[in-house]
């Protein structure tokens, strides 16, 4: 019983060792940051296109939704790079509600929706 104890801690020493050691011999921290904030905005993005593939519905509340994931996805796809580098400089944790969270913030604070919305609206909705 004790060489079982004894030979499972040293298991666990080697293999916290061997993570640290490579997170020292690997990337640094902030590109491995930036690679998951990446996925993050990213898997985001690929949300909003999935909800504007129901730009064709027929009710209006949904092509509402897909209008405004459409415009959303677009401001994040062209500004992909400058939410990343905010999100790590807010530490924003590497939760994906957390980071849609931020990202939502940053696009309602950058853009004036209800002009976008709008126009578009008065485009697709009346079809």
């Amino acid at each position: 019983m004790k060489s079982k104890v004894i030979i499972a801690i040293v298991g666990t020493m080697v293999l916290v060792s061997g993570m640290a050691l490579s997170g020292l011999c690997g990337e640094p921290e902030g590109v491995q940051e930036s690679f998951l904030y990446g996925a993050f905005v990213d898997n985001y993005i690929q949300k909003c296109e999935a909800k504007a593939a129901m730009l064709n519905s027929g009710s209006p509340n949904i092509r509402e939704s897909a209008i405004r994931a459409t415009v959303k996805g677009a401001f994040i796809q062209s500004n992909r790079t400058t939410m990343i580098k905010h999100l790590m400089a807010e530490k924003a944790p590497l939760n994906a509600d957390r980071v849609a969270y931020r990202l939502n913030r940053l696009y309602t604070e950058s853009v004036y929706p209800q002009e976008v919305y709008a126009v578009l609206l008065r485009e697709n909705v009346q079809q």
